[in-house]
């Protein structure tokens, strides 16, 4: 895991002192993601320079180090992440002829570039984002993985001087070329609604985010196109049910966890008390047998905590067990570098969780799985089910849907649920997704344009069939929810130099779940069903909790108690830009929150998130 970055110029002026002065600039903000060595290149030709930080997780000699040049000296990479499958693109190159120099996953990923070109990105399983040089045709190929794990931000000059990319948003900020634009408000309105800032869009102007799944090519006369070399396939036909289900997702994510157990360094699991980071934790121990290193944390007292869960399971499954209490005074202290890991703002508070089990894992080992994944692929939300519990009602027009909801409502008829009053399924998603509403919003940022207009996520057609809701739902799922978890991970493991890896993303595990029945996963009422009947087979299906209590802490408690200084100081003094933000609706919108009368808590640490990242570009 590492961090990469850089500037290509369309007039071969990348070789002069300011850019290479900037891309140290750029990587020295990248510091804690590759803490063990850091590497640069130039191209020969004055168009393109490189820069790198590495965290050494394969092959920790000199031998790793990047960017890396091709023995021929034909192309150059510069490359963060893993690519799990290596061991077997390797033999198929060896069996070509290629030699290697190394042990490293990132000498296989370029030797497979220059023999496959663009279609190598294809046969690759893995998390990354790289960028690909090659000499003879002054060609840059930018590519970021299927489900989106590793991120990978990009600035295009408006007068097209050339393009900047790094792992890191605020990397992009340190360019020769100044501030890449204005603040978009249009994707500000989108990052207050969905609490974080989805692909393709970044928050300045000229700023982007490549989608995952995708990869640019840049020519040499500034041409730059984007393709798409995975997207989830639309309408599976599952072909798995019951057992037969269950013995093929235990097989595939036993290949998984094995080939993502491959480590130079010392490999842990994040464990939770729920369902998918125990079953991570179950296989990877059935895999490795003794010595594995469990890792959570713990918030005594409070309701959702689930480290008594977590120790149960630690019991049951006979790993080495390490458990962290925190209290007021840690979460207090730990704010100020919750803010600093963000570098671009992110509105999911579970961010602070996720950073202290990093920092807390990252004192022993260097690499941990974690369970992320699960409920997007398998049904572990409660949005899925309420849509599909009430998703024949939206046969019928909205309006017709309305008088079905208010009779129920009345006495009138049936009892129906909120959710037909959705205009679309896709209405119904973006606004379950958006813990500030718009009302709120129209009072706190009065004059905010309407979000992007390709902004396409959330579109749903007319209702065909319950098959085509859940498939739909289980898109939205993974391009939606799951894009804001994965952001938070990388960040907050990035910031403590932990290296998280996410089994159950492994592109077999994705393409296995698309065959089981949807509504298998949701057998009886429950969610993640098959995930469920697997981890029995480890553990009494007695000691599986029921509820899904999420990971998180109580943010709204902290915020009227040891955090309210630091949100009085942040929303209340004039420190948010100038002039955006309606200065006395927010001091009625927080003194809501402090009263009890509401809760806030989502809305609040968006617009703190936000100004911290505003404070500091």
């Amino acid at each position: 895991m590492c961090g990469i970055a850089g500037i290509l110029t369309f007039d071969a002026v990348a070789g002069q002192p300011e850019f290479a002065s900037a891309i140290r600039k750029m990587t020295d903000l990248m510091v804690r993601r590759g803490p063990d060595d850091e590497g640069f290149w130039s191209d020969p030709k004055g168009h393109l320079q490189m820069g790198f930080r590495r965290l050494a997780i394969l092959d920790l000699s000199p031998a790793g180090h990047q960017p890396m040049v091709s023995p021929d000296g034909r192309s150059v990479i510069i490359f963060n992440g893993e690519i799990y499958n290596f061991l077997e693109l390797r033999a198929e190159l060896e069996q070509k002829g290629i030699q290697f120099r190394s042990r490293s996953d990132t000498e296989v990923l370029l030797q497979a570039l220059n023999v496959w070109g663009e279609e190598a990105i294809n046969r690759l399983n893995g998390m990354f984002a790289f960028a690909w040089y090659d000499l003879k045709n002054q060609t840059l190929v930018l590519a970021r993985d299927h489900a989106g794990i590793k991120p990978l931000y990009y600035f295009i000059h408006p007068t097209g001087k050339g393009i900047a990319f790094a792992s890191q948003f605020n990397a992009l900020l340190r360019t020769p070329w100044g501030s890449p634009g204005s603040l978009r408000l249009d994707v500000l309105h989108l990052y207050l609604r969905l609490h974080h800032i989805p692909a393709p869009y970044g928050l300045l102007q000229n700023t982007h985010q490549l989608e995952p799944g995708h990869y640019l090519v840049i020519h040499p006369d500034g041409t730059i196109q984007k393709k798409a070399w995975w997207i989830l396939p639309r309408n599976p036909e599952p072909d798995l049910s019951g057992p037969k289900a269950v013995e093929t997702i235990k097989a595939v994510i036993g290949n998984a966890v094995r080939r993502q157990r491959i480590s130079d360094v010392p490999l842990g699991v994040f464990l939770s008390g729920g369902v998918d980071s125990p079953l991570v934790t179950a296989v990877a121990r059935r895999q490795t047998n003794a010595g594995l290193k469990a890792f959570t944390i713990s918030n005594p007292g409070w309701a959702q905590d689930e480290s008594a869960d977590a120790q149960n399971y630690a019991r049951l499954l006979g790993v080495d067990h390490r458990l962290h209490a925190f209290d007021d005074e840690e979460i207090r202290s730990l704010l100020p570098e919750v803010l600093n890991a963000q570098h671009e703002p992110l509105g999911d508070f579970s961010i602070l969780p996720t950073l202290l089990v990093s920092r807390f894992a990252r004192k022993e080992v260097t690499v941990a799985l974690s369970g992320d994944g699960g409920d997007e692929l398998f049904f572990g939300y409660e949005r899925p089910l309420s849509l599909l519990r009430n998703g024949e009602d939206f046969r019928w027009p909205h309006l017709v849907r309305m008088a079905l909801y208010a009779a129920g409502k009345y006495g009138l008829g049936p009892k129906k649920s909120d959710v037909i009053v959705a205009r679309t399924p896709g209405d119904y998603y973006f606004e379950v997704n958006s813990h500030l509403k718009e009302e709120n919003l129209k009072k706190l940022v009065p004059g905010l344009p309407e979000i992007p207009e390709d902004f396409y996520l959330y579109q749903s057609g007319g209702y065909k069939n319950q098959n085509d809701l859940a498939d739909y739902s289980r898109r939205v799922e993974f391009y939606g929810q799951l894009q804001r978890v994965l952001k938070k991970v990388d960040m907050a493991s990035m910031h403590c130099s932990l290296e998280v890896r996410v089994p159950l993303l492994d592109r077999e595990v994705i393409e296995t779940s698309l065959r089981i029945d949807p509504f298998e996963c949701m057998r009886g009422g429950g969610r993640k069903m098959v995930l469920r009947d697997l981890l029995a087979e480890y553990v009494p299906s007695a000691s599986i909790p029921v509820p899904k209590r999420g990971f998180a802490v109580p943010l709204g408690e902290f915020l009227r108690g040891p955090l309210r200084p630091l949100v009085e100081d942040s929303l209340l003094k004039g420190s948010l830009p100038e002039g955006l933000f309606d200065s006395k609706n927010l001091k009625v919108y927080w003194e809501d929150h402090l009263s009890g009368r509401r809760d806030h808590k989502w809305g609040l640490w968006t617009l703190m998130a936000f100004q911290g990242w505003a404070k500091n570009i």
